[in-house]
């Protein structure tokens, strides 16, 4: 059964549950947090595919979501991909679920099976590696375009 059938599944069976807490929870977050749940807890049952997480579909659904300021270039986007890519696993598991995802530290520290304040030292290193490495690479390609300038 694919992922998505499952979810739509949960979905079905947990109807009755949100019906109870709706005024609180607007519904496509409701949906959304179980259909993240379900790809933490798959993530997690399935240790083979941590080591090849893919980020192919994120382009193709940007159009959909967009996730950055639309000032920013698909260059400088491609770049921060990369970026977090090259994260350690567990700084890029907990960047992704805070950041992207919108979870509090408490909630990825039960996800996860750490402490928040794990999760939280977590975060912070993948922020200050991401601002490293982007530095970097920008510094790079500015050294590059003012050679070739010059």
């Amino acid at each position: 059964m694919s992922a998505l059938n499952i979810i739509f599944v949960k979905i079905v069976r947990n109807l009755s549950g949100y019906i109870k807490k709706s005024e609180n929870i607007p519904f496509e977050l409701w949906i959304r947090r179980i259909a993240i749940n379900h790809i933490v807890d798959e993530f997690r049952k399935n240790k083979a595919y941590k080591e090849h997480l893919d980020f192919r579909d994120l382009h193709e659904s940007e159009h959909l979501h967009p996730v950055a300021d639309p000032g920013v270039s698909k260059e400088k986007l491609e770049e921060i991909h990369q970026a977090i890519e090259t994260l350690p696993h567990m700084n890029r598991t907990v960047f992704n679920l805070y950041v992207v995802d919108g979870y509090k530290h408490e909630e990825i520290a039960k996800m996860l099976n750490i402490s928040s304040g794990t999760s939280k030292v977590h975060l912070h290193r993948a922020r200050l590696k991401l601002k490293e490495l982007l530095k970097q690479e920008w510094k790079k390609k500015v050294w590059t375009t003012e050679s070739l300038v010059s």
